[in-house]
């Protein structure tokens, strides 16, 4: 929900679910370790890893912390996330950056899942209930991936039926602008030795909003069966089903600017939206997995993930600025469209132990491809639709245009890609291991875009090699340097003068670092130096004399592939038992984003990020934790639009912003629980800025409380 996000990392609160699978005894309660110890991560190379000898930067956000944080959304995760910032383009197209490079990457058990079409980046309204720990990479990801960015990668590991008993939890939730939230959780075993088991997961959330007129309401099925086929075999199959239907959502921003030149100071409450306008989204999945375990250890995996996005809007915007006086001047536009998104990904890995050298190395072998389908319709409104009048009365009660209910194909887009990969571990020497791994992908596309120019269908058909490597050094027992080099593409459909596609966006990113275990690795640490690139960045064609070449026959504007954009920068981290009772959890993040010429780019992202949370329980109140945090931002600034009397733009500046969250926790039975937070404490009114003019207001103050009950 919205106002828990200020839990803001409350790393290490209490029991969860999960850790009440067992029914656990009061005093069993009282001694739960709030967070729980990483064994090991595989989103980087497939291998089973412990953070120190990842040679990546690793956040690992478990049940344990999801539940105790009450962070319910991938926004809300990501928010908290070191290194990663948000920012929108209006209320429901949110975007995430990682070193100054959006994040478009995401996983599903390790198989890679389309992005989402409206912002070709992370759906941040993925529920968080389904899952039993999301795992966050930063840096080029490719050899797991395929094709992004070389910001981040996100990976959701799905809840498991774990339990032999019937046991279940109920969560409910009440915080600000009338937020509700409704969370039930129940396991149960199918058969009498427990063999077979089910999972069922719902959730209903239902909020107004800080912004006038806007509401959502959203709703979440899971259901997961597993069974042992026997001792060496086990196969999952699930379905989920989320269902987001927000009104009077914001398309764009409001004008920054009245028509004289000045700031326009509007409360945090302004809205540009009708009482008709939404944006429906569903997503719908099913996936199987089969596991086999082999007597000599090894093991071959198959996961096979089928979704579908459907998605149903009708949209309002105005521009312009608005008279001081009269509040005239604005001018608006109407949209409506649906779309789906159909996809289906398979990943086949078989892994385990080789002797080589007299040494025991570990090694994976897979393949991974998808194959999507994306089409849409656009229902244009009629050519002239009613005035907008006089802003400053807006209330949303905007007549709904006539919108041609035939509308016109929009987008017609399918694409493959396929790859496969091989990734091992080897000791080289007792202190020193080795990281190395390579894939080849290949990348299919035909696009087709009523707006591109001219219409047309596009193909391309490429091949990639990404190789992967990494060096951990162990100088004690607790800690270990690391040094890694990873990559990644982007396909694109640009050409040059010659009409050649050209080639994908390459990404890189080199790290260098070390990274620490303490009290029996309760306690995690690294410190990370990196530089990540992008090259073959499209650029319009110029001639000798830095004049764009002139319109190809068919009218595509020819392209140019230069060196990009590159980041240097470093990421501390901290998370764990800092002293018994006394968890915390410590991001700091600091970069600087060039282009090829060594001139600032992506200024509305801010340089340095700052997430901090502690929790204490006192030994002699055992049942009660208090935790507080702070987020904090460097200033930024970002272009926009502005009056003709300031010729046209301005520059929008965000000073530093320090947000402040505090959270109580109180376990009245072995059962029962309520937990209280507060958000943005200090009220701080500030911008979040964007790269496309589409300024908004962050957040204000808010609370909200828990009620855990496990039966």
């Amino acid at each position: 929900m919205r106002c828990t996000r200020a839990l803001a990392a409350a790393v290490l609160l209490g029991s969860s679910f999960a850790q009440a699978q067992t029914a656990p005894d009061p005093k069993t309660l009282e001694t739960i370790r709030v967070e729980a110890t990483v064994e090991s991560v595989s989103s980087a190379a497939k291998l089973p890893l412990t953070l120190r000898e990842t040679p990546q930067s690793v956040t690992v956000m478990t049940a344990e912390r999801l539940e105790a944080q009450n962070l319910t959304s991938l926004h809300d995760v990501l928010d908290n996330t070191p290194g990663i910032y948000s920012y929108g383009w209006d209320t429901e197209r949110v975007l995430f950056t990682s070193r100054g490079f959006q994040v478009d990457s995401l996983m599903y058990d390790g198989v890679p899942a389309e992005n989402n079409f409206s912002t070709h980046g992370i759906d941040e309204t993925i529920d968080t209930a389904l899952y039993d720990r999301i795992e966050i990479v930063r840096g080029a990801t490719g050899l797991m991936t395929g094709a992004g960015s070389p910001a981040a990668s996100i990976n959701l590991f799905r809840k498991h039926a774990d339990s032999k008993t019937l046991t279940s939890s109920l969560d409910l939730t009440a915080g600000s602008w009338d937020d509700r939230r409704v969370e039930l959780d129940v396991a149960t075993p199918l058969t009498a030795d427990g063999s077979v088991r089910a999972r069922f997961i719902g959730v209903y959330e239902d909020a107004e909003s800080f912004q006038n007129l806007y509401s959502k309401e959203k709703k979440v099925f899971y259901g997961i069966v597993d069974a042992d086929l026997s001792e060496a075999t086990k196969l999952s199959i699930g379905v989920d089903f989320q269902d987001n239907e927000p009104r009077s959502n914001t398309w764009g921003s409001f004008p920054l600017y009245l028509g004289d030149g000045t700031l326009a100071n509007w409360p945090r409450s302004v809205t540009t939206s009708t009482d008709w306008a939404f944006w429906d989204r569903r997503k719908t999945s099913a996936f199987a997995e089969l596991a086999h375990d082999f007597d000599n250890g090894w093991t071959l995996r198959s996961t096979f993930n089928w979704r579908r996005f459907d998605e149903d809007l009708a949209l309002f915007y105005v521009y312009g600025y608005p008279d001081p006086e009269t509040g005239e001047g604005l001018e608006p536009f109407a949209y409506r469209s649906d779309g789906k998104i159909t996809e289906l990904a398979l990943d086949v890995h078989a892994s385990g132990s080789i002797n080589l050298f007299g040494r025991e190395h570990e090694l994976v072998v897979g393949y991974n491809g998808s194959k999507v389908e994306n089409t849409g319709h656009e229902f244009p409104p009629p050519d002239e639709i009613a005035p907008v009048g006089n802003f400053f009365d807006w209330d949303g009660s905007y007549p709904e245009p006539a919108f041609d209910p035939a509308g016109f194909l929009l987008t017609d887009i399918g694409s493959r890609q396929n790859g496969v990969y091989v990734a091992g571990r080897f000791v080289i020497t007792e202190p020193l291991k080795a990281i190395a791994g390579l894939r080849y992908s290949t990348w299919k596309t035909d696009s087709f875009y009523f707006y591109d120019s001219p219409i047309a269908t596009f193909q391309n058909d490429f091949n990639k090699i990404i190789p992967y490597a990494g060096l951990i050094f162990d100088v004690s027992r607790n800690y270990s340097l690391f040094t890694s080099y990873t990559e990644i593409f982007k396909p694109q459909i640009t050409r040059d003068v010659d009409g050649k596609y050209l080639d994908p966006i390459d990404g890189n990113s080199v790290e260098l670092g070390i990274k620490g275990e303490h009290f029996d690795r309760r306690l995690n640490t690294s410190l990370t130096l990196f530089e990540t690139r992008q090259d073959n960045v499209p650029t319009p064609a110029l001639d000798e004399e830095g004049n764009p070449l002139p319109l190809s026959d068919d009218g595509t504007q020819p392209s140019m592939a230069i060196d990009g954009t590159r980041t240097r920068g470093f990421e501390l981290e901290a998370f764990g038992e800092l002293a018994p009772g006394l968890t915390g959890s410590f991001g700091w993040t600091r970069y600087q984003i060039e282009d090829a010429d060594g001139l600032a780019v992506r200024s509305f992202v801010p340089r340095t990020l700052i997430r901090a949370f502690t929790s204490w329980t006192p030994a002699a109140l055992e049942k009660l934790t208090i935790g507080g945090g702070i987020n904090w931002q460097s200033g930024s600034y970002t272009l926009v639009g502005a009056p003709e009397v300031l010729d046209f733009s301005a520059t929008l500046r965000q000073g530093d912003v320090t947000q402040i969250s505090l959270m109580a926790r109180y376990q009245f039975t072995p059962k029962i629980s309520v937990q209280l937070n507060g958000s943005n404490l200090l009220d701080k009114k500030y911008y979040v800025l964007d790269d496309y003019d589409n300024t908004h207001y962050g957040e204000p103050l808010g609370v909200s409380a828990s009620l855990n009950w496990q039966f």
